[in-house]
């Protein structure tokens, strides 16, 4: 596999962004290690799944005469995909699913490709693309379940080891597994002592639960707010390599990859999806022992879509601890919003909104119940707003 990754790096020579990785002062003292960032959210596209699909499609138009590729996307690979088609002239239909970002939809379509949004998940998109296969003679490009993508995909880990050859640890994110198969393939080849780490969604974990018990598992249901890596059925061929290369596959919450994005949006001033922020989250987590230890966190893409970034940070924000909504029940008289307000003001909580509700069944006549929105420094800060309220003979619930 590793002679395939060496010729999809020469066939991407010229097309693919080669970014230096970005060492991070603010995480590496957060985590405990040095932290660097490979920046595939700036690549060609806003991800990495350009490699993939580009290899794939110079190396079949290479052979003969293509016409037309189909393919299946939750949005990136649909743009890897478009543009590679674009450039070699060559018809593009992708299917995606009807979930999919409109951000990401848009892109697609930008590059000359026919959309045709089917399902609900990846894998509804999937089984439409294959039909489409057989019913008019188009190629299908595998976003992750094929040896060419594969490589293309796997040209990350050359680049990240002819950079710093002395790694100890790179931390992939997983959905199909094509991205952590080949990333995991290319450096073991290489830098065997290298430790590489998947990292899924909890919401979405075939991969990790695969690896665990080491059989192939297919979900029936998936939920995150990381449609990138929102996949129900892992490929076999990136299972094998996975098995064979990768030395853990973990899990991250959604909460945690929402506060990883703002962390890079706050730090670094980038913007990553939150599929390639699952990295750096894991890193932050503390459930991956990287103190000492020289670590890349892969931020596989940048395409979020901006009418979802807002919920995002939002969610973000409440996991970090910076934003608390909380409700008090008091006496429905005057004076008693101005108690409620002094002690916020004095403890340095900035509202963000208050609601009335006197309507709540189990309050007397002459209550009201008071919710309210703050952001605040993080979780001890918290605590304190809490106490303070509380001290003040206030009922928190």
């Amino acid at each position: 596999m590793i002679d395939k990754i060496l010729e999809a790096k020469e066939r991407l020579s010229k097309v693919i962004q080669n970014r230096p990785m970005e060492y991070s002062s603010t995480f590496s003292r957060m985590c405990g290690g040095d932290i660097y960032l490979k920046c595939e959210n700036m690549q060609k596209t806003g991800s990495f799944k350009v490699r993939g699909a580009y290899n794939k499609i110079a190396k079949l138009h290479a052979e003969g005469s293509l016409k037309a590729i189909v393919a299946s996307s939750a949005g990136n690979h649909a743009q890897g995909c478009a543009y590679a088609a674009a450039a070699m002239n060559v018809k593009a239909t992708i299917c995606m699913p009807k979930t999919t970002p409109i951000a990401k939809i848009v892109a697609t379509e930008g590059y000359g490709a026919t959309v045709d949004l089917y399902g609900d998940y990846y894998d509804d998109a999937y089984n439409h693309a294959r039909e489409i296969e057989k019913t008019t003679g188009a190629v299908f490009i595998h976003p992750f379940d094929d040896e060419d993508v594969i490589a293309g995909q796997g040209t990350i880990g050359l680049e990240m080891l002819e950079e710093e050859p002395d790694l100890d640890m790179i931390i992939v994110p997983a959905g199909g597994g094509g991205l952590l198969s080949g990333v995991a393939c290319a450096v073991k080849s290489i830098n065997p002592n290298a430790k590489v780490i998947g990292v899924q969604a909890e919401g979405a974990p075939a991969i990790a639960l695969s690896f665990k018990e080491k059989k192939h598992i297919h979900l029936d249901y998936i939920h995150t707010i990381a449609d990138g890596i929102a996949v129900k059925n892992p490929g076999n061929l990136t299972m094998d390599l996975i098995y064979r290369y990768v030395d853990d596959v973990m899990t991250v919450s959604d909460g945690e990859i929402a506060a990883a994005i703002i962390h890079l949006i706050e730090r670094t001033k980038m913007v990553v999806e939150p599929a390639g922020a699952t990295t750096l989250a894991l890193a932050l987590s503390g459930k991956l022992n990287i103190k000492g230890k020289k670590v890349c966190c892969l931020l596989s893409g940048g395409n979020i879509d901006v009418s979802t970034i807002g919920k995002i940070i939002e969610k973000g924000l409440i996991s970090r601890g910076r934003k608390i909504e909380f409700s008090i029940q008091l006496q429905d008289k005057p004076g008693m919003l101005e108690k409620v307000s002094h002690v916020l003001a004095k403890e340095g909580a900035n509202v963000i909104s208050v609601t009335y509700d006197g309507m709540h069944a189990d309050l007397d006549l002459n209550e009201t119940i008071l919710h309210i929105a703050c952001e605040v420094g993080g979780g001890e800060h918290s605590a304190r707003v809490a106490k303070a309220l509380r001290d003040a003979g206030l009922k928190v619930l």
